[in-house]
């Protein structure tokens, strides 16, 4: 059961090295990771995407800092966000 576990990790939370030594730190990272694994295959689930989770997590990667939703990182062509400059924060000079 546990190789299953960290083949898993190893095969879809792409931890690169981890952060500390200890047993906190470790699991505490996993635990991230597996959180943003699972909110992604969630939302990939509710807006029925045909995608990867690898690709649709390198899409949500590349566009962080962009506030729209996941079906516009998909296909551009189609605007449906709701979000506009005005509901952003201005800085001051």
């Amino acid at each position: 059961m546990n190789q299953i576990f960290f083949r898993f990790i190893k095969q879809n939370l792409k931890i690169k090295t981890f952060l500390g030594n200890s047993k906190n730190a470790v699991l505490s990272q996993v635990y991230v990771a597996l959180i943003a694994y699972l909110l992604l295959a969630y939302q990939k689930f509710l807006s029925k995407i045909g995608l990867s989770l690898h690709y649709l997590a390198r899409l949500v990667q590349r566009n962080l800092m962009q506030q729209c939703e996941i079906l516009d990182l998909v296909d551009p062509r189609q605007k449906r966000s709701k979000f506009n400059d005005s509901d952003q924060l201005t800085l001051l000079p």
